[in-house]
């Protein structure tokens, strides 16, 4: 009896579990909407009694002439396969959580929507909403948003007279990811990506987002690509968000123009962590009196701030350009970047890194061709705490005043391993650092290899700079228990930063034979002694025709004979070397190959017969070694063919704050008084 009892208890369940399960199933119904369907209007499929939360509105095939009001969690899809437009008067979709009821968690997917001149193509104020897969054409905003946790993903928008996705958010995440965004022509002002943040976000994920032909055409205006902040002040600034973590990944920004300021990638936020990584910004050009900032990120929170493997290039302005900038109030990373063909502007500027209270590490980045009428600069990295430039690659940088490398670092420096090779102007790097070391950097052409900072040889003197306080207490003699405390602290700050005692040994210059008056001590010291020479050695040094010999240029040795191979992961790498040969060949008569840590190979063939081969290895200073090369050996072909070393390869391996910082760099780098 009692197996009997148990089995039909279980008998019971199972029968309230299958209708528990068949009750939820029939509670979401789909509502088909089209020509012969049961609703003729997506409106009147969503306002019908029957219509209830978690049901679908399944649209057919034709064009819709309505304004969609959503209140009530559905979703609302095109028809697989079918061609779907609605052709709005104001607003196409628009999801509310208001007296009429919550539109929280709908889903709008598949359709093409045309707005009006001034219309809106989906408008979210409700929560947990996803926008996705649709065609938004027109209109002054494309999708505005300004519920929490929304999701805005692989749409493709256009023709926008403002803003294609437009955010005005206070809570949850927001996520957007996938869309194309293109021909948004505006008059004083035109964005891609714009979200103002007047809360706190938990999440901000912008992703893989395609972005081009943005343009303000208006007198003075001004195009945002991807931007994040609070909402602007009366100054057209946007503030401090609060977001807890931010990603901006893989997006890609082409072909933007205006009359007065770019800003690509503006990211202005609170966050604890933020990556900004993988996107590629080209072809922002603007006008006359312009400012162009491809990647700016003020990121004011305590964590790790890395800015990594993104590409900048063809950027050109009148006032300012600058590829990255960044500023962190916590640690700060740029790996990995790539910037290039940055022109015209009177300050540009490739890459600029701030340090506000922790490290500063600028790493593997790689800046050429920045062009200025004034002023030029590769690589600015500024930190309060210490500050890390390791093995970065600056190349042609021209401009009156130009500098490849800025290391001020108000604590302690490291610039080891970087690449900078000049035109025979300008300077290889200024530091301004109490403690500063310079090692294993290539440092080649230039008037001055290095300098230390000094205010009364780059620009104002301190006395100059601190005469307006000293006139406003001599004028008003009753504000001087005011004003002459503030005067002491600049004074002693001022002359800390100009006292800079470098150790700079074991560098390489392009000589053997550096000359003292390249290196400026200012108030300071400068220590550039032992530097690095360059040696080449042939391996073996005698062959046989139709033999090998490798060929190993390096700068391991230094002027006082110490070795330091020992090091070779500290040493620079990047261009280049030229070997050359009188007999033989090394690929032809002349082959260039990159530095590798310090060390550049090449392969002698004795393919011309017995001899002495003369090769030498050039970079801007030459060296030479011999290889004798005697008759052909009594070795059979086949066994000379298999010991034959073949061509090594040689690839690089893979490895207001903004004004304030400009304005100071313009002090780094002006023409120096005589």
């Amino acid at each position: 009896m009692k197996r009997k009892a148990k089995a039909r208890s279980f008998k019971a369940l199972l029968l309230i579990a299958i209708l528990f399960f068949g009750f939820s199933s029939a509670s979401a119904a789909q509502w088909e909407v089209g020509s012969g369907a049961t609703y003729a209007t997506i409106q009147s499929a969503i306002d019908n009694v029957n219509t209830l939360d978690d049901d679908v509105i399944n649209v057919h095939s034709g064009t819709y002439a309505e304004d969609v009001i959503i209140n009530k969690k559905l979703t609302i899809k095109a028809n697989t396969g079918d061609d779907v437009e609605l052709q709005s008067t104001n607003t196409g979709f628009t999801v509310v959580n208001d007296s009429s009821g919550d539109g929280s968690g709908s889903t709008i997917e598949g359709f093409k929507i045309t707005n009006s001149d001034n219309g809106t193509g989906v408008n979210v104020s409700a929560d947990n909403c996803t926008v996705k897969n649709n065609d938004i054409n027109g209109g002054k905003t494309g999708i505005a948003v300004s519920g929490g946790n929304t999701t805005v993903m692989d749409n493709i928008i256009s023709g926008q007279s403002e803003t294609g996705i437009l955010g005005n958010l206070s809570r949850g995440f927001f996520t957007v990811s996938g869309n194309f965004i293109s021909n948004i022509i505006g008059g004083e002002l035109a964005n891609g990506i714009t979200v103002s943040i007047n809360g706190s976000l938990t999440d901000f994920n912008v992703a893989g987002n395609t972005l081009s032909n943005i343009c303000a055409i208006g007198a003075g205006s001004s195009v945002f690509g991807i931007q994040v902040g609070k909402s602007k002040g009366a100054d057209g600034n946007p503030e401090m968000a609060n977001v807890t973590s931010l990603v901006v990944s893989k997006n890609i920004i082409t072909n933007i123009s205006a009359t007065g300021a770019i800003m690509g990638l503006e990211l202005i936020t609170s966050s604890i962590n933020a990556l900004i990584s993988g996107n590629i910004l080209s072809e922002l050009n603007a006008g006359v009196g312009s400012s162009v900032y491809a990647l700016e990120a003020a990121i004011i929170g305590n964590g790790t701030v890395l800015v990594s493997g993104n590409t900048i290039s063809q950027i050109t302005a009148d006032e300012q350009a600058v590829g990255i900038v960044t500023v962190a109030l916590g640690e700060l990373v740029m790996d990995n970047n790539r910037i290039t063909d940055i022109s015209n502007a009177k300050a540009a500027v490739g890459m600029l890194g701030l340090g506000l209270f922790k490290n500063a590490t600028l790493t593997n980045n790689i800046v050429s061709n920045i062009t200025s009428p004034s002023i030029a600069a590769g690589i600015v990295g500024t930190a309060l705490a210490h500050l890390n430039m390791l093995h970065n690659t600056v190349i042609g940088v021209n401009g009156a005043n130009d500098v490849y490398l800025v290391a001020a670092g108000f604590n302690t420096t490291t610039v080891t391993g970087n690449n900078l090779e000049g035109d025979g102007s300008g300077t290889g790097i200024v530091i301004c650092s109490p403690n500063g070391t310079i090692n294993y950097n290539r440092i080649a052409n230039f008037e001055y290899y290095i300098q230390n900072f000094k205010f009364s040889s780059f620009g104002p003197s301190i006395d100059e700079m601190l005469k307006p306080i000293d006139d406003a207490i001599k004028n008003h003699p009753e504000l001087e228990p005011i004003l002459k405390p503030i005067r002491d602290d600049l004074d002693k700050l001022f002359h800390s930063l100009e006292n800079s005692n470098t150790t700079a040994t074991y560098n390489w210059y392009g000589t053997n034979s550096p000359d003292a008056a390249k290196f400026f001590e200012g108030n300071g010291t400068i220590n550039y002694t032992p530097w690095l020479v360059l040696n080449i050695n042939a391996s073996p040094s005698t062959i046989n025709a139709g033999e090998n010999s490798t060929i190993i240029a390096d700068v391991y040795q230094d002027s006082a004979g110490g070795d330091h191979s020992a090091d070779a992961a500290m040493f620079f790498s990047g261009p280049n070397v030229t070997f050359t040969t009188n007999l033989g060949n090394v690929g032809s008569k002349s082959v260039t190959a990159p530095w590798i840590n310090g060390l550049a190979t090449a392969i002698l063939r004795a393919d011309e017969g017995p001899g002495i081969a003369t090769v030498t290895a050039a970079d801007y200073q030459t060296v030479p070694t011999r290889v004798t090369i005697l008759g052909a050996s009594k070795i059979s072909t086949a066994v000379v063919n298999a010991q034959t070393i073949g061509m090594q390869n040689t690839g690089i391996p893979l490895a207001g704050i903004v004004l304030a910082i400009l304005m100071v760099l313009g002090g780094f780098i002006s023409t120096k008084k005589k």
